[in-house]
């Protein structure tokens, strides 16, 4: 349940990286903590992915897939997988 909760709120914090909304990681992980009350000793949503490894997120989201666009891990997503990056590669 937690999954399919968190990880299209993932999907769409890492959208709104993309398109410039947001700064950087720790602008979205301070607006959930402080916004929707995201748990703070998780560090925010984004801190929380980079703990878990965009390639464990990726596996995690396999089996929603077939519930739609939703649940489709976002290029950035696909490329930290590939690169071993994460959110805070820049911070």
């Amino acid at each position: 349940m937690t999954d399919r909760l968190l990880l299209p709120m993932l999907l769409e914090a890492t959208r709104a990286l993309d398109a410039g909304v947001v700064e950087d990681a720790w602008n979205v992980d301070l607006g959930l903590i402080l916004g929707i009350g995201f748990p703070p000793f998780r560090g925010g949503l984004l801190f929380w992915a980079d703990t878990l490894g965009a390639k464990t997120v990726i596996e995690k989201l396999k089996p929603y897939q077939s519930l739609g666009c939703r649940y489709e891990p976002t290029d950035r997503l696909l490329d930290m997988a590939r690169t071993g990056g994460t959110f805070y590669d820049n911070c």
